[in-house]
């Protein structure tokens, strides 16, 4: 479990340090698991026969493949043998037995399984491996098979690759997680020619062996299957939950950039709830108050749809999934709504009263499921020292009966038949088989005829999709047939039939030609999502009238998946041919797929701006304007100035004639970026005028800035004196390079609120004489010296001036790297905060510290700035862990946290994360502010190994304020900022 969570900062508050010290044992461990009524665990295998079982999956013969990863958490960087071990479960006697088979004992970093095609498939960092067998024999009968690799191990200690399932289309699918940025291909493929993924869902074909990102985006997903329908779903962690996963989708991320500089907005998770109840998850263990109520906690393994034949049939596609702080099963209920699912929060399934169970994997069986259970008592990034223990547990319902059972030994037209059971585990083992039949040349020639007899006959859609999914993976289908199934009336055919048909990533004229028709005139919103996840895989001439359809479809305005689903299969068209993309944005019903054809014209297909501009000098529509000049604030952000396009002088005038005041309003801003004098002395007005709206003078004085607008100056210090708008003038202010400036600042520095202040000393630590001067006015007590923090500080140092480094040692003091002398500090640190001194210690002070040195970047009990990781989730009860993360924060950082220290042209000196980098901009990420900055702009670019939080946080603080805000950061819920003297 502690490799689910991405971004916990600190560990957990272990059971050890609750009085527990071991888990249940294991002929009490049942006894711990409450289920409804009629339901009954049984205990498959426990330490010290198993230990730290973190993948499953079973077999035609109805056993369980277990794998235990003796590699984590201790990960093999050399590509040696390891000592992970498959074992293999059967319970011969139907009696709840299990007799256990080990496999093979030399896995490398093992975290995924799958059975098929004559051997076994398994997650092995940085690899995708095949360990062939043959039939009958429980033992390998080659050497592993190396399929894939470039998976990142480095990155690997909780973002492994995992969840090995196979689909209903014949693909073996996983997931990935956020960290481990791979690139992955057979070996020997070059960089160029493989397939890049972080953290999302990827597949590979086993017989055309054919590898491909799925969907990107989520945080570190553990956990996948398919409902009924065959539509997948994955489990998640820190973000929401669950996501449905469309092929071609970007969901929403914990953080970092989408693999698609151009993706511009991301799909949102479907779920309508949270498993949690808001501030620290800490307080959530064991199901008590709130957090119980919602289900325990944020971070989830495992998922299973519950589609078998021996449950009650209210289960009947359910996704359960194990909640890792909840120490539980939770269970959502899929609902279709729209073009995919809203996910709602069900009755948890079972709870287990014993801290130590960590649920990770959850796996159908022919008559229940299997549970896995990590059983430790962390669940986030201990990677010293992992408990040796394990259990798997067996979930049945009622007294099922006993069958001895082997697939494999089922002639051709039995596993025909068994494609209408209701228990799908049957459908899917059986489906596996005719499909491997089928690729070694061994099915018979009726098979085919005989399922397409079937596929007419039946009724019911979910046995036509089973019979159309083994014809598929069988290679029982032509054009002829699916063109018939795209007439089908039920939209689950319809849909699947449009995913089966671009599986080549190319169509005949007449399919295409139907698809366009389909997107015009196609009542469903799930087979119309069907057809936009299609436009990805289809050559771009196919695209354009399927596109045109698609958008055309006013009403799709408002649903999850697909204003953004189509934006993704336009995005190509408009670097493509801009002209006509402009075409299709004057037809399209869609908002935001007619702003983001603009945004992208005008960020790197130019050649498209003057018939975009036409566009808009045309545009009768009020809400078509906006669109369009949004797109285009959008791409010109961060940019100074920008030659006026054709057709610009045109459009100017119709749009400032505008009766829309929005219109109105952006066409002067736009105006002002191409250079109009008019239009610039009028958004000089609004920002001077007091009785003007906030939100529009802040909007003027904004543009004003990023286009550089001359004799500025003047303005940003008369604006110092005003309330309204210091904030954004201060912020201006540092993108001059003025002799005045700190000597403006200062004047009004003993005015300013907390928040200004801040934006102050960040514009004064911008430059070696603005800093200078800083430094000077805290020696005078103009600036008080606790208002300059380490960031601060370490920016100040960054300005690489000869005269600054003994200044700030004679004004502010030093900042002394943690690294030296670690030990010592870590040792004087911890004495401060014995367990009584923390209950005595004053929170409601160190939330006030929290807000002054931490809330810029950090969340905490949902306040604060989003720089830096959200602290809500993470485990704070461990001071020691904490001190380590203050005392030495760089010592472990994420890619997308590592600071960059940045120098414009003109002096300015940043140090923030870039969060977002296309053609012409950066976006930086500070504890104050975002910057859009231009590349042009940019005279030195340094990306850091460090953390933005820098070293040396607690040595301006008192003995008594470290024991606040520890106190404060350990605790379990919000408090009051202290009253104002």
């Amino acid at each position: 479990m502690r490799l689910l969570c991405t971004l916990c900062v600190v560990l957990s508050f272990s059971a050890i340090a609750r009085g527990q010290n071991a888990p249940v044992p294991p002929d009490k461990a049942v006894a711990a698991i409450a289920l409804p009524e009629g339901f009954r665990a049984r205990l498959v295998a426990a330490e010290p026969r198993l230990v730290k079982p973190i993948a499953m999956t079973t077999d035609e013969r109805g056993r369980l493949w277990v794998v235990e990863s003796h590699c984590y958490p201790h990960w093999i960087q050399d590509g040696k043998e390891g000592t992970d071990r498959i074992l293999i479960f059967e319970d011969k006697q139907g009696k709840g037995q299990f007799d256990c088979t080990v496999f093979w004992d030399k896995g490398t970093n093992l975290s995924g399984i799958a059975v098929g095609f004559g051997g076994v498939w398994l997650c092995a960092s940085p690899n995708l491996v095949f360990v062939p067998f043959n039939p009958g024999e429980d033992k390998p009968s080659g050497p592993p098979q190396i399929v894939l690799d470039g998976w990142d191990v480095k990155a690997a200690k909780h973002n492994v690759f995992n969840s090995l399932v196979w689909g209903p289309d014949g693909w073996l699918y996983g997931c990935n997680g956020i960290q481990s940025q791979s690139r992955v291909g057979k070996p020997g493929t070059p960089k160029e020619e493989r397939v890049a993924i972080n953290c999302g869902v990827w597949r590979h074909h086993p017989t055309k062996h054919l590898t491909e990102a799925v969907a990107h985006g989520s945080t570190n997903p553990w956990g996948l299957d398919f409902d009924d329908h065959g539509e997948m779903f994955i489990t998640n962690c820190v973000i929401k939950h669950v996501f449905h996963v469309v092929p071609g989708a970007h969901f929403q991320r914990m953080y970092g950039e989408d693999i698609n500089p151009h993706s511009y907005g991301l799909i949102e998770s479907c779920a309508d709830h949270l498993h949690w109840a808001g501030g620290s998850w800490t307080s959530s263990r064991g199901g008590q108050g709130a957090h119980g109520e919602s289900g325990g906690g944020h971070a989830h393994a495992g998922a299973m749809v519950y589609l078998g034949d021996s449950w009650p049939d209210v289960y009947r596609n359910r996704l359960l999934m194990a909640n890792l702080h909840g120490n539980r099963l939770n269970q959502d209920i899929l609902d279709k709504r729209g073009s995919g699912y809203v996910v709602r929060h069900g009755q948890d399934f079972m709870t287990v009263k014993d801290p130590w169970f960590r649920g990770l994997s959850l796996m159908a069986g022919v008559d229940g499921m299997f549970v896995a259970d990590w059983c430790d008592t962390g669940e986030c990034h201990n990677y010293d020292k992992v408990a040796p223990f394990g259990r798997v547990y067996k979930i049945t319902y009622g007294d099922p009966k006993h069958a001895a059972l082997d697939l494999a030994k089922s002639s051709d037209d039995e596993l025909v038949q068994l494609q209408l059971h209701k228990n799908d585990w049957l459908v899917r083992q059986a489906r596996r088989l005719l499909q491997e039949r089928a690729h070694a040349g061994k099915l018979g020639e009726k098979i085919r005829p005989r399922l397409l007899q079937m596929l007419g006959e039946q009724k019911e859609a979910t046995r036509q999709l089973r019979i159309l999914w083994a014809l598929y993976v069988t290679g029982g289908l032509d054009d002829k047939t699916f063109l018939a199934l795209l007439d089908n009336s039920d939209a689950s055919i319809r849909g699947w039939a449009v995913r089966l048909l671009v599986e080549d990533r190319k169509v005949s004229d007449a399919v295409a030609a139907k698809f366009a028709d389909m997107a015009r005139a196609e009542q469903s919103p799930a087979v119309r999502l069907s057809l936009a996840s299609a436009l990805q895989r289809l050559p771009l001439t196919t695209r354009w009238p399927i596109a045109e359809g698609l958008t055309s479809h006013a009403g799709d305005w408002n649903d999850l998946y697909l204003p953004l689903m189509n934006w993704y299969g336009v995005e190509a068209l408009v670097s493509a041919d801009p002209a006509r993309a402009v075409d299709l944005l004057t037809k399209a019903k869609l908002p935001l797929v007619r702003q983001y054809i603009a945004r992208r014209i005008a960020s790197s297909a130019e050649r498209g701006l003057p018939p975009l501009m036409k566009t808009l000098a045309d545009a009768e529509n009020a809400d078509l304007a906006l669109d369009v000049l949004r797109g285009l604030q959008e791409a010109y952000r961060g940019r100074s100035q920008a030659t006026a396009p054709e057709g610009w002088a045109a459009a100017s005038k119709k749009l400032l004639a505008s009766a829309n005041v929005e219109v109105r309003q952006r066409a002067r801003m736009q105006a002002v970026l191409y250079g109009d004098k008019e239009a610039l002395a009028s958004l000089r007005q609004v920002a001077a005028d007091g009785k003007a709206g906030a939100d529009e003078r802040r909007d003027a004085l904004r543009s004003l800035i990023e286009v550089k607008a001359s004799d500025l100056l003047p303005l940003l210090r008369d604006l110092l004196a005003d309330a309204t708008m210091r904030g954004p003038a201060l912020r201006g202010l540092a993108t001059m390079n003025d002799a005045g400036t700190p000597a403006a600042i200062l004047k009004h520095y003993g005015t300013f609120s907390d928040a200004e202040k801040a934006d102050a000393i960040n514009t004064l630590a911008t430059r070696a004489d603005y800093a200078l001067a800083l430094l000077d006015a805290v020696e005078k007590e103009q600036v008080p010296r606790r208002d300059i923090s380490v960031y601060t500080a370490r920016q100040i140092l960054n300005l690489k001036d000869k005269r600054l480094p003994e200044r700030l040692a004679a004004v502010w003091g030093t900042i002394r790297p943690a690294n030296q002398d670690k030990l010592a500090l870590m040792a004087k640190y911890k004495s401060l905060v014995p367990a009584d001194a923390l209950l005595k210690a004053d929170r409601s002070r160190g939330r006030a510290l929290f807000a002054k040195s931490c809330a810029n970047c950090h969340v905490l009990f949902g306040d604060g700035g989003k720089v830096g990781p959200d602290l809500t989730g993470s485990q704070r009860a461990n001071p020691e862990y904490l001190f380590t993360k203050l005392l030495d924060p760089s010592a472990v950082v994420p890619k997308d946290y590592q600071m960059s220290i940045i120098e414009t042209v003109n002096g300015r000196v940043i140090q923030g994360i870039v969060s977002k980098e296309e053609d012409k901009t950066i976006t930086v990420l500070t504890p104050t502010e975002v910057l859009t900055l231009q590349k042009k702009d940019i005279q030195e670019r340094q990306k850091t190994t460090q953390s933005i939080m820098p070293e040396g946080q607690l040595a301006t603080l008192s003995d008594a304020e470290v024991r606040d805000l520890i106190a404060y950061l350990a605790g379990k819920e919000q408090v009051a900022l202290p009253k104002s003297p």
